[in-house]
């Protein structure tokens, strides 16, 4: 169970060594900004993270005790509190941009990048936190392999498709550049929940 979602973190990790490279195009400020949009983009995720593990705990064992319907309702229920807790964050992040990009870095050019990034990206995580939580939700029902599958189609294989169409035949600057990772998410969100409800509820219906 636990293998694909290391294969999977492992390969996405790497691909973001070939996002930072289409970044470092534009100079060290704009470098200097995307770590720290990087740095304040992993706190905003460690709830919907922490939501997707209780995910699979409690979906796991409502199925083994037969209970499914519990488990579906875990499921909604974890997302809904994992989106709402992450509207907040992200609320106060886009409001606060400035400052909290300021706490790395006083240079005006890196706090611009960052604030850029950061208003541009970051309510495009809550689409995340339906993929973190969802992903674990499945886990716990024995499908590993569905969300990895999906992840990686997502965050690696139309991600690179994007940037490489983007800064060949579109316009290679900062802010595309950064979509990335929504187009990314987005696309992510919504073939997930396909899956699940073609592959998870489709059958109970019968």
């Amino acid at each position: 169970m636990g293998l694909p979602a290391g294969i999977q973190s492992v390969i996405t990790a790497f691909s973001n060594v070939f996002v930072q490279s289409y970044i470092n195009f534009f100079g060290s400020g704009c470098m200097a900004g995307w770590s720290c949009y990087n740095k304040l983009d992993q706190f905003v995720m460690l709830p919907m993270q922490s939501m997707a593990m209780a995910a699979t705990t409690f979906v796991s064992q409502n199925i083994g005790a037969g209970k499914e319907s519990r488990a579906d309702k875990g499921t909604v229920v974890t997302v809904s509190m994992s989106v709402g807790v992450t509207a907040v964050i992200v609320a106060l992040l886009c409001l606060f941009a400035a400052q909290a990009v300021g706490l790395f870095s006083p240079d005006e050019s890196v706090i611009a990048y960052g604030v850029l990034f950061i208003r541009a990206n970051c309510f495009f995580l809550l689409f995340n936190c339906v993929n973190h939580v969802l992903a674990g939700a499945l886990r716990g029902r024995g499908d590993s392999r569905g969300p990895m599958v999906i992840m990686l189609l997502a965050f690696v294989g139309i991600r690179q498709i994007y940037l490489f169409v983007v800064t060949h035949f579109i316009a290679n600057t900062p802010f595309l550049v950064g979509f990335g990772y929504p187009v990314g998410w987005t696309t992510c969100c919504i073939i997930e929940l396909t899956y699940f409800f073609l592959r998870w509820r489709k059958p109970k219906q019968k």
